[in-house]
């Protein structure tokens, strides 16, 4: 077997061992998820899972950077295209809503991660919020040399960007709406930031 196909079979498994990770971790957090269930789940044997990852730690590592790096793909593509500043709040608006419906288990383990039950991990978590407020700064900075708004502290203003719309995203999953009830409501909620933002 070629060597790419036999790498590229082999990062396949991995990503398969991860997503199941998720699942077990979103639902019983890192102390109690049980390898021999994740295994039992992706359907392979535990001694599979070894051969990828050295304990439970570097998995759920592991597990969490896979994240950042699928999360921060999306979110940064969001605002990228063109588009006046309240189109590309919209748009990062619906990639939040999105990530926590179709990639529910990943976005709570991130969550918990930062705020529950996972906060052991709470570096690693951070790290990727980070990179959030990066991309929604650059965003605001190009608005703000567009013209379209004024912020005397970008960052701050990120924060209060991203504070607002995962808040958001959190509570409506927690009440029960579903993904298309809370995409209808994109562009009030981009109405509202911006508004927020114009007497910062």
């Amino acid at each position: 077997m070629p060597k790419v196909v036999d790498e590229q079979m082999r990062e396949a498994t991995r990503r398969h061992i991860i997503r199941q990770a998720a699942s077990e971790f979103a639902r019983l957090g890192f102390d109690q998820a049980n390898i021999n269930m994740i295994a039992e789940q992706a359907g392979i044997g535990k001694g599979t899972i070894y051969l990828y990852f050295e304990n439970k730690r570097e998995l759920f590592l592991s597990m969490l950077r896979y994240i950042a790096q699928d999360h921060l793909m999306a979110i940064r593509a969001a605002p990228a295209t063109d588009g006046n500043i309240q189109q590309r709040l919209e748009r990062l608006f619906c990639a939040f809503v999105q990530l926590a419906q179709e990639e529910r288990d990943s976005f709570n383990v991130y969550m918990s991660a930062l705020y529950g039950v996972n906060r052991a991990f709470q570096a690693e978590a951070t790290k990727l919020m980070r990179d959030y407020l990066a991309t929604i700064a650059f965003m605001l900075e190009q608005s703000q040399a567009r013209g379209e708004i004024r912020c005397a502290n970008v960052e701050s203003t990120a924060l209060m960007v991203l504070s607002l719309m995962e808040s958001f995203v959190l509570s409506a999953n927690v009440l029960g709406q579903s993904e298309q009830v809370i995409l209808q409501q994109a562009s009030k909620v981009a109405e509202m930031v911006l508004h927020g933002i114009a007497s910062a």
